[in-house]
């Protein structure tokens, strides 16, 4: 059985941080993603133009671990003018074949805080969203309390095809989503104990267009919430998604592989 992991951020601090007291990432994802390992890939996704640098670093070290670039809406808060920062991505989308980037990610809006700049966040994603059509790439979207505006840049953007991260809407735009020929990434979420719309969404979708993810350090499932997590604890968000389906967890991993090489057109 070998899983895909189409959204961790290895260059996140919990991490890299010379002080992290956890089992060395390096040492897990030689075993994960070595010979025999268990994943069949990794998505390491970057943040901002800064940690891009080191996401691609860190997925030339492994033959099955891929980048994404971009800057999150949360981190637009990070610069004076975050539009002009893009222009930093250039270099690396250029050569993108060569620094194995397989998407513009992670991307979009969150409005869970009440002090953020909204209008810089939607003119980082609009812009960022036109770059996936210039380099022809997938975006990663990232949404927190804004599936609707999210929905509308989608919508006014149609030849940008994605993947919704983290989703956590309705079976309603799930729908509309998947008509459109975009992906909807599943997590650890979905073996939360209340997470039962998320889970029902699971169970309406067709498999076909599901990518399973873990979003580590972050999001870890059931029992390990609250910890460190890796991209080995994907095979929790599996099994679940196998019990919502009433299909072998087997069965679920070879289709959402197969999903995630086709979605980001694995090199």
């Amino acid at each position: 059985m070998k899983l895909t992991d189409t959204h961790a951020h290895y260059c996140d601090s919990w991490f890299t941080a010379p002080e992290t007291p956890e089992q060395p990432y390096e040492k897990i994802l030689d075993e994960l993603l070595g010979e025999g390992g268990e994943l069949e890939a990794v998505v390491n996704v970057a943040t901002t133009p800064d940690n891009a640098v080191i996401t691609l670093r860190q997925a030339h070290r492994w033959d099955k671990m891929y980048a994404a670039v971009g800057i999150h809406p949360t981190d637009c808060q990070l610069y004076a003018d975050p539009v002009s920062e893009l222009d930093r991505l250039r270099p690396m989308l250029d050569a993108a074949r060569e620094n194995k980037i397989v998407a513009l990610g992670e991307i979009g809006l969150d409005y869970h805080y009440d002090d953020t700049d909204r209008e810089k966040q939607r003119a980082v994603f609009a812009a960022q969203l036109e770059m996936a059509e210039e380099y022809d790439l997938p975006v990663i979207l990232h949404s927190r309390d804004a599936t609707g505006e999210c929905v509308d840049m989608i919508r006014a953007h149609p030849h940008v095809r994605g993947v919704f991260h983290a989703y956590g809407g309705s079976v309603e735009t799930a729908e509309e989503l998947v008509a459109r020929g975009w992906y909807l990434g599943l997590g650890g979420v979905i073996t939360f104990p209340t997470a039962k719309r998320i889970r029902r969404v699971a169970a309406a979708l067709p498999l076909d267009r599901i990518l399973l993810e873990t979003d580590c350090p972050y999001t870890a499932p059931e029992p390990f919430r609250g910890t460190r997590n890796h991209s080995g604890l994907i095979s929790r968000t599996a099994e679940m998604l196998a019990e919502l389906k009433g299909m072998a967890v087997e069965e679920i991993a070879v289709i959402t592989s197969t999903n995630a090489g086709k979605f980001f057109s694995f090199l």
